[in-house]
């Protein structure tokens, strides 16, 4: 009896073992590829390879000293440069990605212009082209009017040269445009025949627009007066002495007067006769007359008065018969026209402020 027991459990312990043995290798190439990662799932998580940067740049010629361009990438990164030579964007791009190099700020009188300045990158760029140039300056021209001018021909200059020929009444234009900055200064190189024309508002300098502000006025030319003229109101200078103001007017062209003061004294009340200049004369500067008028009965100039020191006015001599009447201006003037000076000289008269050659 226990010899079958054995048996019989050895003989069923035999059989289970077999089939063990049998399927151990099976089992261990399983465990294996788990072992290694072989499942296709397991490669998702893994990202591609990075790509790289490229950087964008060029050059820049042409640029003005002390001047500046800014320059964009794609509407953006702005990059300002002062120089010329070589610039880089301080932005890279990835591979595949687009750039366009414009001008996003010109340089003060100049133009910079791009080429080459569009592309993909797939390395670094460097051949970004900006060309820098000069703007051409704006001119301007420069003119006015003429009035009075009654058949002859005038010439007029500019800064001493330019001439233009004027034969009618109307508006003028100098030939050579001016660029902005440019001082101007109208002058009259020829007069007409039988006329004096005066320039008004003939220097300056263009600035952003053409000048059409000159004015020259023309007229039948009338002599400045000149030589002794005194004052006919007289005063006591001193005891037993009387005097009047005088004025010595010297002629320094038909438009141009320079004067001196003094007194003319005289023995008796009355200042009769020709009297005594009464020491030296005091220089009082000049006058450059500018336009003048009549009426039927009186000739005025109007001019600017320069005094030795430096100081300017405006000034307005009227003749009237033998009178020559002396008084100060202003701007606008107080006297636009020959009547209105009349009508101001015909108040003064009886004050005997003005001035006789007696």
């Amino acid at each position: 009896m226990t010899r079958q027991a054995s048996a019989t459990g050895a003989g069923r312990t035999g059989h289970s073992v077999r089939p063990l043995f049998r399927w151990a290798p099976l089992g261990l190439a399983a465990a294996l590829l788990v072992g290694c990662g072989g499942s296709d799932d397991d490669n998702n998580g893994t990202p591609p390879p990075t790509a790289g940067a490229f950087s964008i740049g060029g050059v820049v010629t042409g640029l003005g000293a002390g001047k500046t361009v800014t320059l964009q990438n794609t509407g953006k990164d702005d990059l300002t440069i002062n120089a010329n030579g070589n610039f880089v964007f301080v932005t890279r791009l990835d591979s595949g990605i687009a750039y366009a190099v414009t001008v996003k700020t010109q340089p003060s009188g100049q133009r910079c212009t791009v080429t080459q300045g569009t592309g993909t990158a797939t390395a670094n760029v460097s051949n970004v082209q900006v060309r820098c140039e000069n703007l051409a300056a704006a001119t301007y021209t420069v003119g006015g009017s003429v009035t009075g001018l009654a058949g002859g021909t005038l010439v007029l200059q500019n800064n001493g040269g330019d001439d233009l020929s004027v034969s009618s009444n109307g508006g003028f234009t100098f030939g050579t445009a001016l660029a902005g900055g440019t001082g101007y200064a109208v002058t009259v190189r020829t007069q007409p025949s039988g006329q004096s024309c005066t320039v008004r508002n003939g220097t300056g300098s263009v600035v952003s627009a053409n000048v059409g502000s000159v004015e020259v006025s023309c007229g039948t030319v009338v002599a400045l007066p000149e030589g002794d003229w005194k004052q006919e109101l007289c005063v006591v200078v001193r005891p037993g002495t009387w005097g009047r103001s005088l004025w010595r007017i010297t002629r320094q062209g038909d438009n141009r007067v320079a004067g001196q003061i003094g007194v003319a004294t005289y023995a008796d009340a009355n200042c009769t006769g020709a009297g005594t200049v009464a020491g030296p004369l005091t220089g009082v500067g000049n006058v450059a007359f500018d336009r003048n008028g009549s009426t039927a009965t009186l000739t005025a100039f109007w001019g600017l008065w320069t005094q030795p020191s430096g100081l300017t006015s405006r000034a307005v001599w009227a003749r009237k018969g033998s009178r020559l009447c002396i008084f100060g201006d202003q701007i606008p003037t107080a006297f636009p026209t020959a009547v209105s000076v009349e009508s101001y000289v015909d108040t003064v008269l009886p004050n005997k402020t003005c001035y006789t050659q007696n």
